[in-house]
């Protein structure tokens, strides 16, 4: 055998037991909160399950709110580091935490003074809106710390630890989920609790055995500097597309009624079935990606990662498309009948995917110059679309929903492609 063969036998081996160490764990970990949900879905009544996906909104919303970019800018700096064999990446890790966390404390404020009159306006008590509301704050807190020090295991090439923390997480979302509805605690508060105590075990058992500096007995400010001059063009799109997450959802309550916001949290919870593709793409494919310092190669595997993800993101649409009863059998008979609406969130998510992985690269490559004209052209054709879009109807605000993932994707490749064979064009030193 020829030493091209047997490399290419090794490199086979061993992506083998990269891909399957990743499906046996994070599908695993995101079956199982898909799982947690569709008991929300099946046995919580829809006002309940409508405040549910209300306060998850917020979640999504406030997650992104507290990162901006900046937990994605670590891969950056891991790169720069790594290959300058300047600075010391811990230094980054520990700004970007503070940096979130004052964002945090901001956030928070907003929340508590926000939410519960949210869901006042539609319907929903005083007490459980409260209950809510701090469910909600812990669930970021606890999300916070349990993202950056899972990235910094998968960086530090630790991905079985990373590995388990989620997983344990995700087993314990499921559990506290059977057991609110064995108990018959049918209350949505109750749920995003048990989020905020699954977050809350993620971040503890990834927590790294070397993780004794104090960040507050170091001058990290030179270290926030640089991470906030790094995110500088991309912060105006970065909190555009805070709110885009949770968007749909804040429309049907804006636009529509309880029902439309339970029935879009509902299916939105079956296009997560998408979203066990996206794990791949932080988990796997960034990481390894970082670590590629030839360019060609690198352009390669950049096309080699997205045609997999784009493969296995067609096959979903096309199980949607021809058996979306399958599907709609796993919400229960308060969702049925929402074929046409199953295929246009699905479609939504397979676009989303690959949006996710093309943003990320180009954060992850500084390619970041056009990010606020892709802005503009994105917060354009959304406003088009509210002026002539009835969004009355839960169809609707999902056609809205997938014709917004379709230019932001657009966006994207475009600019990725250009930083490929023009980079000083988007590049942002």
């Amino acid at each position: 055998m020829s030493a091209v063969a047997l490399l290419e036998q090794r490199r086979l081996r061993r992506w083998a037991g990269i891909l399957s160490a990743y499906f046996s764990t994070q599908t695993l970990t995101q079956l199982a909160g898909i799982a947690a949900g569709l008991l929300y879905i099946r046995f919580l009544p829809v006002g309940e399950f409508a405040l549910y996906t209300l306060a998850f909104s917020v979640i999504t919303f406030f997650t992104f709110l507290s990162d901006l970019g900046s937990t994605t800018s670590l891969i950056h700096f891991f790169h720069r580091t790594t290959r300058e064999g300047t600075g010391d990446f811990r230094d980054f890790s520990d700004a970007v935490l503070s940096l979130r966390r004052g964002a945090f404390l901001v956030g928070a404020v907003a929340v508590l003074a926000v939410f519960p009159r949210m869901a006042a306006a539609k319907g929903f008590g005083l007490e459980d809106a409260l209950l809510a509301t701090a469910g909600i704050v812990l669930t970021v807190w606890f999300q916070i710390r349990a993202s950056l020090r899972v990235l910094g295991l998968r960086l530090a090439d630790r991905y079985g630890k990373s590995y388990r923390a989620e997983l344990a997480g995700g087993a314990l979302r499921l559990l506290l989920a059977g057991v609110i509805v064995v108990s018959g605690l049918l209350h949505a508060w109750l749920g995003v609790l048990a989020a905020a105590v699954a977050a809350g075990a993620v971040a503890t058992l990834a927590r790294p055995e070397d993780e004794t500096r104090e960040a507050g007995a170091r001058d990290l400010g030179p270290y926030r500097r640089r991470v906030l001059r790094y995110l500088l063009p991309t912060l105006p799109a970065a909190l555009y597309f805070a709110v885009q997450g949770p968007l749909v959802v804040w429309l049907a309550a804006t636009f529509g009624g309880t029902r439309n916001i339970a029935e879009v949290g509902a299916l939105s919870r079956l296009g997560l079935v998408v979203g066990l593709l996206s794990g791949l793409i932080g988990t796997v494919f960034l990481p390894r990606l970082a670590r590629i310092p030839d360019e060609r190669l690198y352009r390669i595997r950049f096309f080699q990662f997205g045609g997999a993800l784009l493969a296995a993101a067609a096959a979903l649409v096309l199980a949607a498309a021809v058996a979306p009863r399958l599907f709609l059998l796993l919400l229960g008979p308060h969702y049925s009948g929402l074929d046409t609406e199953l295929l246009l969130v699905v479609s939504a998510s397979a676009l989303s995917l690959l949006d996710g992985y093309a943003v990320n690269v180009n954060l992850a490559r500084s390619w970041t110059r056009w990010q606020s004209v892709c802005l503009a052209v994105q917060i354009a054709l959304q406003a088009v679309l509210v002026a002539l879009l009835p969004l009355e109807s839960t169809g609707n605000l999902l056609l809205f929903n997938l014709l917004s993932a379709g230019l932001a994707l657009t966006l994207q490749l475009v600019t990725a492609m250009t930083g490929f064979f023009r980079p000083a064009w988007v590049y942002w030193s």
